[in-house]
């Protein structure tokens, strides 16, 4: 029988700031072993001002929920 978890509706959150989302919670989700979708690379790109809407690289990121809990992320531009 599935868990109140698994029968939760899964929604999708679109972020314009890595800030919206705990460094623990990013790195779980995509990983740590390829450094360019960590939490501190890409925030570091948004605090230095490298991706914004007047270059052209604005952060609009995908976080899956599925019963309130993040389980999936996609670092998108």
């Amino acid at each position: 029988m599935a868990t109140p978890q698994e029968r939760a509706e899964l929604t999708a959150e679109f972020i314009t700031t890595l800030d919206r989302v705990p460094v623990e919670t990013w790195n779980d989700l995509t990983g740590t072993d390829y450094p360019f979708l960590r939490h501190e690379f890409l925030h570091g790109l948004e605090t230095s001002n490298c991706t914004t809407a007047d270059n052209g690289w604005q952060p609009c990121h995908l976080l899956l929920r599925q019963g309130g809990n993040a389980v999936a992320a996609m670092p998108l531009y």
